[in-house]
């Protein structure tokens, strides 16, 4: 009686009939995809095989099980082996199959899913997920073949935990999504003016004051995550093939940082949000907090911010004016490049690489640094400077910006309107950029900031344009139609829904 109750349930929540999806509907869009006449029936206690008995690939398959669980109600049996009936995964020998890549393969009697890696037969299980399909009687995916690979290494998203602050059970419905859009890097930004949401041991007025600041909206505002939720989610993302990479405000943006320890602004600057830079104190905090950060996330890559500094404080204190004489620098932009360059070279001593916002690329960009760019065509000046450019363009990527001219009239005026045709419509990499500097250009990210948007209205950022931008990320430019994508959308949402998310309002 159970399983008849979850397959109607699965039946409405595909909208029923077989007219769900005629074509495969896989968001993003492959490489290659063709669809045939066949059709591979799923039925309870098929076999799952493995073509090597490698641990890793075993998980991926526990996975697969999972999800056909989850969505149909059938159990599956796992085996090492090969067979001619049934759904058979393994690795992919030689080059013909691009890191992170999969061929999926569906015919009559055999689901075949092969990756260069675990992570590319993780991408086909996603794309198994989104074409698996129920008519009146039985459960099925159409038969196709489908060839895949990525277009960017870095495929991120970038979610604000500091503005307002996310449970750890949400954060993972999100880390879901993203593994069924092959997003693989998750940046979570984790300190700013209104919290710091990372626990420190060492500093632990950074919880006790800067992750309690607001008393007005207290529920979503205040909080951080402890060192285990920390372990817990970075491990449930690995699972999902998804990097996460934390960020560490700097030199700006770090109002919950001076509440918690004034004596690291400068003195002309009471209230304000910036470190001192020519204060040896800040040098000192930062870098304790960073070995504390690098080690909870044990992380190779952290962001450091640099953005939106307030312009002329540094220049009116007298230990900052000091410290731009000692260093022979022109003015206070050159020391916050000095600043930064400082933190990142201990940063790099350690064997971690950084990320920071191209705020002033004038001054140079410390080694192993990647560049991240919000600015409009500041990824273009990046990569010919021969700087690793993550294109995240603001006017494309902003996802806390309106859907529609109705939702504007209740954001604030220098918002634009970003609709879903204009997410879909974004190149990283511009036909203009000379292709010599094209290289430079590893990837992009979309990015949700919070000031204006709580937990519950997220949904209502994201979806559908985190769908946008994930073919934005993956596919290839040349094969993008806007109008094949939204009828792909219509047919790939009940899944989303399934995952515990709405996306009815919303320009599209």
């Amino acid at each position: 009686m159970k399983l008849y109750f979850k397959e109607i349930l699965f039946s409405l929540m595909l909208a029923s009939g077989s007219n769900f999806g005629q074509g495969l509907n896989i968001v993003p869009e492959p490489v290659s995809a063709t669809l045939t006449n066949d059709k591979f029936v799923l039925q309870n206690g098929s076999d799952i095989f493995l073509l090597s008995d490698n641990k890793d690939l075993r998980k991926v398959a526990e996975q697969l099980k999972n999800i056909i669980h989850k969505r149909t109600g059938f159990d599956l049996n796992i085996k090492n082996g090969n067979s001619d009936k049934g759904i058979v995964i393994g690795l992919s020998e030689g080059s013909s199959v691009k890191p992170e890549g999969y061929v999926l393969t569906v015919n009559n009697n055999l689901v075949k899913i092969s990756g260069k890696d675990c992570a590319g037969v993780f991408y086909g299980i996603e794309s198994f997920q989104e074409i698996l399909k129920r008519d009146s009687i039985q459960c099925y995916l159409p038969g196709c073949e489908v060839s895949d690979y990525p277009r960017y290494g870095h495929r991120g998203f970038m979610l604000d935990a500091s503005r307002h602050f996310q449970s750890v059970d949400f954060v993972k419905k999100v880390l879901d999504v993203m593994a069924l859009l092959k997003l693989n890097v998750f940046h979570w930004h984790l300190t700013d003016d209104q919290g710091w949401r990372i626990e420190s041991r060492k500093y632990p007025r950074l919880n006790e004051i800067g992750s309690y600041r607001d008393s007005i909206n207290s529920v979503e505002r205040n909080g951080y995550y402890t060192v285990e939720e920390i372990h817990d989610v970075i491990q449930y993302a690995k699972n999902l093939h998804i990097k996460i990479i934390p960020e560490v405000e700097m030199p700006g943006h770090s109002q919950a940082v001076m509440d918690s320890y004034p004596e690291l602004l400068c003195p002309t600057n009471k209230g304000g949000n910036t470190y001192c830079a020519g204060n040896i104190k800040s040098y000192e905090f930062i870098k304790n907090v960073l070995d504390e950060v690098v080690s909870i996330f044990n992380t190779d890559i952290i962001v450091v911010g640099g953005d939106e500094r307030p312009k002329g404080i540094w220049e009116k204190d007298s230990l900052c004016k000091a410290m731009i004489a000692k260093q022979n620098l022109a003015n206070e932009d050159l020391l916050q490049n000095y600043f930064m360059k400082n933190i990142c070279d201990y940063i790099s001593g350690k064997g971690v690489k950084t990320i920071a916002w191209a705020e002033n690329l004038k001054g140079g960009v410390p080694e192993n640094q990647y560049v991240e760019n919000y600015y409009p065509d500041v990824s273009m000046e990046s990569a010919r400077g021969g700087y690793y450019t993550i294109n995240s363009n603001c006017f494309y990527t902003y996802f806390d910006y309106p859907n529609t001219s109705e939702e504007k009239k209740v954001k604030p005026d220098w918002m634009p309107v970003l609709d879903l045709a204009r997410v879909y419509s974004f190149n990283p990499t511009p036909d203009s950029l000379e292709d010599a500097s094209k290289k430079f250009i590893i990837g992009t990210e979309c990015a949700l900031w919070t000031e204006v948007v709580m937990q519950h209205d997220i949904q209502f950022q994201l979806f559908p344009r985190i769908l946008a931008f994930s073919e934005d990320a993956w596919s290839p430019n040349e094969k993008k139609n806007y109008d094949n994508f939204v009828k792909r959308v219509k047919e790939v949402k009940p899944v989303i829904n399934s995952m515990g998310f709405e996306f009815d309002k919303g320009g599209w």
